[in-house]
């Protein structure tokens, strides 16, 4: 879309210059990589590097405009001044964009696990065709390796697309790092998921108060007659409820809810049970295991509710919703032994992925690794978590990156000791997967856990090729080829 800078900058309540109507904007980015004439490059100071370093580069590709925090710069070009860069992008991106949320009906998903399949269940829900959906499964389609969610620019931009293509739904994931830095400010969102709150991402917030914190800004920003859909089994749910002023939706297993669980079942391969609502109740087959699975659903089904969608409706399309790619997809080894790769890569969701499979097996065997340059306190739990519930744990390697991946190993190990678990420390990850499966016997399980669908392995700053389930498929290490994998394994 095509705005003048004086009218950008007024639709955002600052006071534009003269002669600001004469340039057009037709572009938006805090990346002066992508700057080309007609764009607004917003300089944003980061967490590393600072973009006004950057705003030379900028305007050597043909910035039209540039904005900075602080006092303006004496410029060839337009400089505005703002108190938050950040901030400003977003605001500026919506404006670009022409506002394009306000059209469809937006739902923001966050919590700590289960986000990515809660947004692809409720899109699955309100019709894929007619939903635009940013996940970080979604985003790796897009080539956006490690992102949960996007940029402001992108955001406005997928959604603008969406309403000119006549979608009418927006089903976004909602980290806390995009919370808190501003990246989801000025998206309209209509309604708002709460899964959980458990231990990870604390190399960005300090503590699980200030990750706590962060969450709570979705729902602190919702307008009156937008939905809170919380999940009030968890312990922070008290919080989130107390953060919003519209409506609320709840869910539980356990506890007194808007939205419940009764009656289920679950088996290896799935997982059935009683949605009830009120008086209301309708029998659900869902084709994805595991007890955590039933909470993805139960807020997938508030999601479809709140958009109108009658309980039948949603019983039907959970029967026909499928895995999201790299959560929990079944192998069979040679000798018969079950593998499943998922993307657990946190203390809670290693936990309940071990809990959901140790009653299916004689032998449970973990493997998994945990990224460099993050969150570090969680490597020891996670070390714990599996020394406790698995048979066998292998350590391994998972997106090192510029740490000693050894170093990161003996972080976990530490975890695993006191525990008394049987474990062997092997970092090349392909060869950890083909000790794994000499350990696994026919009535065993094996958990290959932590990088789930993503197609890399990133090693210093590269990104090196590999995924999970496309070794084990290319070096016949399992019998069942991926796409075969529906019926017989989902």
């Amino acid at each position: 879309m095509n705005h003048n800078l004086g009218a950008l900058v007024g639709a955002i309540g600052l006071t534009a210059q003269p002669g600001w109507e004469k340039i057009e904007i037709d572009a938006i980015s805090e990346d002066s990589r992508r700057i080309r004439p007609g764009s607004l490059f917003v300089a944003i100071c980061g967490y590393i590097e600072d973009g006004r370093d950057y705003i030379e580069d900028a305007l050597s590709r043909g910035a039209s405009a540039v904005v900075i925090e602080g006092t303006a710069l004496s410029l060839p070009v337009p400089c505005i001044s703002v108190c938050n860069a950040r901030a400003a992008l977003a605001s500026f991106s919506a404006a670009l964009f022409g506002g394009p949320t306000q059209k469809l009906f937006t739902v923001g998903v966050t919590g700590t696990n289960g986000k990515t399949t809660v947004c692809h269940l409720s899109a699955h829900l309100l019709g894929e065709e007619r939903t635009v959906l940013i996940s970080t499964v979604a985003n790796e389609a897009r080539s956006l390796h490690a992102v949960t969610t996007p940029g402001s620019p992108l955001i406005q931009r997928l959604a603008r697309e969406g309403v000119d293509a006549g979608k009418e739904n927006l089903v976004l994931e909602t980290s806390s790092a995009a919370l808190l830095l501003h990246r989801v400010d000025c998206v309209d969102f209509d309604a708002a998921v709460f899964t959980n709150l458990s231990h990870d991402h604390l190399d960005l917030h300090k503590d699980m108060e200030a990750y706590l914190a962060a969450k709570l800004r979705l729902f602190q920003g919702l307008k009156p007659e937008a939905t809170a859909i919380v999940n009030v089994d968890d312990p922070a749910a008290d919080r989130v409820l107390a953060a919003g002023t519209g409506r609320v939706l709840t869910y539980a297993v356990h506890g007194n809810a808007n939205l419940r669980a009764e009656a289920i079942r679950c088996e290896l391969q799935k997982t059935t049970f009683t949605l009830r609502i009120g008086a209301e109740a309708q029998p659900i087959e869902l084709q994805l295991p595991g007890g955590h699975n039933i909470y993805n659903a139960l807020a997938a089904a508030a999601v479809g509710m709140v958009s109108g969608i009658p309980l039948v409706t949603i019983a039907e399309r959970l029967k026909t919703a499928r895995s999201v790619d790299g959560r929990y997809l079944f192998f069979r080894a040679k000798n018969g032994a079950t593998v499943i790769v998922d993307f657990a890569h946190s203390p809670d969701a290693l936990e309940k992925m071990l809990t959901s499979l140790r009653p299916h097996c004689d032998k449970l065997i973990s493997l998994f690794g945990c990224s460099g340059e993050s969150d570090r306190k969680k490597r020891p739990l996670m070390g714990a978590v599996s020394g406790t519930l698995a048979d066998m744990t292998i350590l391994t390697d998972d997106n090192p990156k510029r740490e000693d991946p050894q170093a990161i190993i003996s972080e976990i190990e530490a975890g695993i000791i006191p525990t008394g678990g049987s474990y062997e420390r092997i970092a090349d990850r392909r060869e950890a997967i083909r000790r794994a499966l000499d350990l696994a016997k026919e009535t065993d399980i094996l958990l290959i856990a932590g990088k789930g669908h993503e197609p890399y392995q990133i090693i210093g700053r590269e990104f090196v090729p590999y995924n999970d389930a496309v070794f084990l498929c290319e070096t016949g290490l399992v019998r069942v080829a991926r796409h075969d994998l529906q019926g017989d394994s989902h």
